[in-house]
């Protein structure tokens, strides 16, 4: 993970990915210069995140989109979009849970937890279905532990933090949403190119 993560970008898609982590870095000094510390350190987490997806090598293009979506998650947050806009909350919880949920299923790729097919196998016919199945499964776990999160949030920090029965059920629904799309998505990847794809090889420099 360490040599992914330090290895320089080589394609558009790469330089592109790379420069969704560059906003990020600038959120952080932005939070910490002009918003507070609550605010800094939710682009601490955004910008963890979006490393880790970097030393995960994931797949060309969904980085970029990864990082919009939590980037976005986060702003909206500072500028109180979710008040301001009805439908807003649902949307990034769709949306962040969705993506959240295939790098946590890519996470699990590299540690070897769900397999890892390198070569076109007739388990791999199994994989569109598991897959998605897979994904929807963190996706709806993630979103159990954020609303237990806002419980607590609500209860001990923040009486603001709005909770209740039916947040939390539109939220839990939209999560499953996103990562069930998030899911089927992967699984497509998955039946176009016959095998999941593998854990990166560690990269080797030259010296």
């Amino acid at each position: 993970m360490i040599d992914a993560l330090l290895r320089p970008p080589e394609t558009r898609v790469d330089y592109l990915a790379d420069a969704v982590r560059a906003l990020s870095v600038l959120s952080v000094v932005a939070a910490l210069v002009l918003l507070g510390p609550v605010e800094t350190a939710l682009f601490l987490l955004v910008l963890l995140g979006l490393l880790v997806s970097r030393s995960l090598s994931v797949l060309p293009g969904f980085d970029t989109v990864y990082g919009l979506v939590l980037l976005t998650a986060a702003w909206s947050s500072v500028a109180d979009l979710y008040a301001r806009i009805s439908w807003w909350d649902l949307a990034v919880h769709c949306a962040s849970t969705g993506v959240l949920a295939v790098v946590a299923y890519f996470l699990l790729v590299q540690f070897g937890a769900v397999p890892a097919i390198q070569r076109p196998h007739r388990a791999s016919r199994s994989l569109p279905v598991v897959v998605p199945l897979l994904v929807l499964s963190l996706g709806l776990g993630m979103s159990v532990l954020w609303e237990i999160g806002e419980w607590w949030g609500n209860t001990y920090v923040d009486a603001r933090i709005h909770v209740g029965y039916v947040d939390t059920m539109t939220d839990l629904a939209a999560g499953g949403l996103g990562a069930l799309v998030g899911g089927l998505c992967l699984g497509s990847a998955v039946r176009r190119s016959g095998a999941l794809l593998t854990a990166p090889a560690p990269h080797h420099t030259g010296r």
